[in-house]
């Protein structure tokens, strides 16, 4: 009994907590372009894998797009290669029903705003 009144209180203490802090680039992104587990509510361009001849590698960085819409097994998940220099973005696109590796962009973000984000190196 002692057990299950731990595990009640973990629970309740644990639906009250704060939720993670958006990514505001990421947001922008999902906004824009209607992204979800089923891809793009509005229209982007294909593009090759991202040729970055003369970016600087500090400038690049991943940042994945959340899908607000909850985690779907043959959904797609989608993650963004942003140049923080110059505010351009490519969209990555993996996965699905039949699994893809689809690249989008570039496009441009207003304002780049990564506070709040969890970014990865690009490699």
């Amino acid at each position: 009994m002692k057990r299950l009144s731990s595990l009640a209180v973990a629970l309740v203490l644990g639906f009250n907590l704060p939720a993670q802090a958006a990514c505001p680039a990421a947001e922008q992104l999902i906004d824009a372009y209607d992204i979800s587990f089923s891809g793009f509510g509005k229209p982007l361009p294909k593009a090759e894998r991202p040729q970055l001849h003369g970016a600087r590698t500090a400038d690049l960085v991943v940042v994945r797009l959340p899908n607000r819409k909850g985690k779907v097994p043959d959904g797609f998940q989608h993650s963004a290669l942003l140049d923080k220099g110059s505010g351009t973005v490519w969209i990555r696109r993996k996965g699905g029903f039949v699994p893809v590796d689809e690249w989008y962009g570039p496009v441009k973000l207003k304002a780049p705003d990564l506070a709040g984000c969890a970014v990865e190196a690009y490699r």
